[in-house]
């Protein structure tokens, strides 16, 4: 959850975490023509280090035990599941996705700080996101309207 949501003090661990996020989704897309899944799990569980600043109660209800069934069922060969991110913990389990505004683009005008600003709600604005799944489908989202070889052109 660290490298998920950051963490006060914990930023070396934070940002190790999250690169393995990033190494588990690249092997994902390598490894699928071969029939090789891969999936993260950000487990919550109680463990030596969480014992020295959480309460017994919280450790008990902790116990990789409620992890590891899902670990089970993902290395089954029964799950298709491949390149998803999992947060686990004390029983719950929940798939995480990445999401996005729509954003403002600003091709073809010159622009600064003070436009930034003036698009500022449209660039935050989470009522209408698109979940992009690849670096293709973000790149054409970011080039739409470039009048480039990758872009699908100005009209």
């Amino acid at each position: 959850a660290a490298g998920i949501y950051g963490n006060c003090g914990q930023a070396k661990y934070s940002m190790a975490k999250m690169g393995l996020i990033g190494m588990a989704n690249t092997l994902a897309i390598e490894g699928a023509a071969k029939n090789v899944l891969v999936n993260t799990i950000a487990p919550l569980a109680g463990s030596r280090i969480s014992e020295t600043v959480m309460p017994p109660q919280m450790l008990e209800a902790l116990k990789p035990e409620y992890v590891a069934p899902l670990a089970a069922y993902l290395c089954h060969e029964s799950c298709k599941e491949n390149g998803s991110l999992f947060e686990v913990g004390a029983g719950f389990h929940a798939r995480l996705r990445w999401q996005r505004t729509q954003g403002h683009h600003f091709q073809g005008q010159a622009f600064g700080p003070e436009e930034v600003a003036e698009k500022w709600q449209q660039i935050g604005d989470f009522d209408d996101v698109t979940y992009p799944k690849s670096i293709g489908e973000s790149l054409m989202s970011i080039v739409q309207g470039v009048d480039s070889p990758f872009g699908q052109g100005k009209p």
